[in-house]
């Protein structure tokens, strides 16, 4: 599988998420990114850099645990073992 087809993948899951939330955390730069290379999705926390800070993902509450969640089950099978 190529890193677009499991890029297009994880897209579609997030897309048919019933938390809309997911959909939500990963488009309002609230520090959550998720990239893929060689095969393998990483799950970026926090997409800013020293030079540049981004905003740090927090959970403060449930229903950001349950995003947080959602999106470590969408990507773990293409996450490098």
């Amino acid at each position: 599988m190529t890193d677009k087809e499991i890029l297009q993948k994880i897209e579609q899951s997030v897309k048919d998420s019933e938390n809309w939330e997911v959909y939500h955390h990963l488009t309002d730069n609230l520090g959550v990114n998720i990239d893929v290379f060689k095969g393998y999705a990483y799950l970026f926390l926090d997409n800013g850099t020293p030079a540049e800070p981004g905003k740090p993902f927090s959970v403060q509450t449930l229903r950001s645990l349950n995003v947080l969640t959602e999106l470590l089950d969408i990507v773990r099978p293409y996450i490098k073992r």
